[in-house]
């Protein structure tokens, strides 16, 4: 009986805890479903702020402020928090557009990274919701907000360009940047949606305003000169993200239909259950006497419990201010020491030099507030070895509440450590040799993307990255020209110039070695992805593949542009003979602040000898990688 009635706890103990989580995403549904709102009217101030800018003033003033009014209504029903979405800078950036003392690309930039911030912080968990039903429609719900915010992209971006009177170089970049993002997001939903909902969306493919507003995008991406009154364009363009803001609607409706009847069914459930565990308690109380004689065995059991927690683990105990009071002999075991040795000492005595002080000052910060908390710890042995536990330190508290003592329960973990770092050093190796066969494809030397790993290691090392960074710049770096093995022969191995068509197929191996890697979410090839993508993007924006400028560039990026092309010029190409260092040095110089960072420059110039020295060293040995 004990162990139904214990059972049966535990059972209505988890009921009621998914029951909270059920109540609390209901709350967060409806939490989500103010912030799009949020997001959609500030897609709309966005799109107004670029006409009236674009327009210096001479149109959608009136539009603008009551706009603004919209949002501000928004964010008084919300609790935003200001340190992650930066809000106090939207009300000076409004006066600086109101002044018209503001790029109308300073303005859309900083409207997009707000949405962006948003969106991050509220919709980013979507994934992880338990409910299946409720996280597909989140999903699609998603999706069409993401639909939502590159059409207001293209909106404001064409809308800035009409008001202008023509459409200027960045923002036709920002319209293909959005364009295709659009693309991607229509094609993610369309896979989603379900057979009830694909009815519906075909009507919105043949209504007129989608018709013309898509016409309209096709035609300035062609570059064709367009009279459009920059008021008709944001009218009917709104009206199209209206037809997915409705649909969006349509979707929360559903979610929290869904919601609200888990939520009851949950509650239901409970309720049965509490009656039933008072009629189970009735019958309990009348066999208290009985389960009163078994008290002593369990209390007998539990004794076994510790012996086998103490044979099965590595246990110590210490008092409130970490000295040890009791350890098991596994614990002696592994550590070297005896247990005279280790009572009355502080853990310290195993602390390894490799673990970072902050880490036990967060172990430290937590138990003393009473959580347990778990991690793995590398520990020294008293004969200067190592090894790895993970652990799990639970305060113990008396009955009042307060600490006692803690409890530190370890598993050995080495041998699994010690095959982590072997498969990730296999991993990087494979790397390597990958970036090798992309190079032999245009037949250049491997050792070109060793010299530039090498490169790259001294410039993220002068810059001040930390020394994981720098391990994963190194390791990332061979793999920067991957994409080259899309590349048609005909044009990698061209010994002449590329004509345009050309030229614009080499230029997307940058692309094809980002989808190569952006899925997986090792940080490593996180990394090379990085760098296959952002390698030829410029410091002054006129890069590609997405003209990106300055510190938007990702530091790996910059880093690898200027290693990159200092092998690739003083190397002899099937296009070029290898130009001398002089030559290449005259170069940097120039293009110092325009194609690459200044302080990468700077930092290669001081430290020439050491860039030298490895272009005499490592120009084909065979062994370099293996230090």
């Amino acid at each position: 009986m004990s162990i139904i009635t214990v059972t049966f706890l535990t059972y209505i103990f988890d009921l009621y805890k998914t029951m909270n989580k059920s109540q609390t995403l209901l709350v967060e549904i409806k939490e989500i479903q103010k912030v799009t709102q949020l997001i959609f009217e500030l897609q709309i101030e966005r799109g107004i702020s670029s006409g009236y800018l674009a327009s210096n003033g001479q149109e959608f003033k009136s539009n603008l402020h009551l706009q603004h009014e919209k949002v501000n209504t928004l964010l008084k029903e919300l609790v935003l928090s200001k340190e992650n979405i930066k809000l106090n800078l939207l009300h000076s950036t409004r006066k600086d557009i109101n002044s018209l003392s503001i790029e109308n690309k300073d303005s859309f930039i900083y409207y997009t990274r707000l949405i962006n911030s948003i969106k991050m912080k509220y919709l980013s968990n979507i994934e992880q919701i338990e409910e299946n039903k409720i996280r597909n429609l989140l999903i699609k719900y998603k999706y069409l907000i993401d639909i939502e915010e590159y059409l207001g992209q293209l909106r404001g971006n064409i809308n800035a360009g009409f008001s202008q009177g023509y459409v200027d170089e960045n923002l036709y970049n920002n319209i293909i940047y959005a364009k295709n993002i659009y693309d991607y997001s229509i094609k993610n939903f369309e896979f989603q949606i379900d057979n009830e909902m694909k009815s519906e969306y075909s009507y919105i493919l043949v209504d007129r305003n989608y018709t013309w507003v898509f016409n309209i995008i096709e035609q300035v991406l062609k570059g064709k000169e367009l009279d459009i009154n920059p008021n008709t364009w944001f009218l009917k363009s709104t009206k199209v993200i209206d037809i997915f803001h409705n649909k969006e609607q349509y979707y929360i409706d559903k979610i929290n239909i869904q919601a609200k009847e888990n939520l009851d069914n949950k509650r239901y459930k409970l309720y049965v259950s509490i009656v039933f565990l008072f009629l189970l308690n009735v019958s309990v109380l009348y066999l208290a006497y009985k389960i009163s004689k078994k008290i002593s065995k369990n209390i007998k059991i539990l004794d076994e419990y510790k012996n086998a927690v103490d044979r099965s683990s590595i246990v110590s105990k210490t008092n409130k201010k970490g000295i040890i009071t009791y350890t098991n002999s596994s614990f002696c075991d592994i550590s070297g020491y005896s247990y005279q040795e280790l009572i009355g000492k502080s853990h310290n005595i195993v602390r390894h030099p490799d673990m970072p002080k902050d880490a036990f000052k967060e172990m430290w910060n937590q138990v003393l507030n009473k959580r347990a908390w778990n991690g793995i710890v590398k520990n020294r042995k008293k004969d200067g070895g190592f090894y790895w536990v993970e652990v799990t330190i639970n305060p113990i508290l008396d009955e009042d509440g307060n600490i006692e003592e803690f409890i530190a329960i370890r598993t050995d973990i080495t041998d699994n450590i010690l095959l982590h770092e072997e498969i990730e050093k296999t991993q990087e190796d494979l790397i390597v040799r990958m970036g090798e066969i992309g190079e032999t494809r245009s037949r250049e030397t491997g050792f070109h993307v060793r010299r530039v790993a090498k490169y790259s290691e001294i410039l993220a090392r002068y810059y001040g990255l930390s020394e994981k960074e720098i391990l994963y710049l190194k390791n990332a770096s061979p793999m920067h020209d991957i994409g080259k093995v899309g590349i048609p022969d005909y044009i990698l191995n061209k010994p002449g110039k590329l004509n345009n068509d050309e030229w614009e197929i080499m230029k997307t191996h940058s692309e094809i070695g980002y989808d190569l890697f952006k899925n997986n979410d090792k940080p490593l090839l996180q990394a090379a992805a990085i760098i296959a993508h952002q390698h030829h993007e410029k410091y002054d924006g006129s890069g590609y593949p997405r003209g990106l400028a300055g510190d938007d560039i990702h530091i790996y990026g910059r880093i690898s542009a200027v290693a990159d092309v200092f092998d690739a010029l003083g190397s002899d190409r099937v296009y070029k003979k290898a130009w001398s260092n002089e030559k290449i040095f005259s170069l940097f110089k120039e293009e110092r602040g325009k194609h690459f960072d200044p302080a990468l420059i700077d930092i290669f110039f001081e430290h020439l000898d050491e860039f030298l020295e490895i272009q005499r060293t490592y120009n084909g040995q065979s062994d370099y990688m293996k230090e």
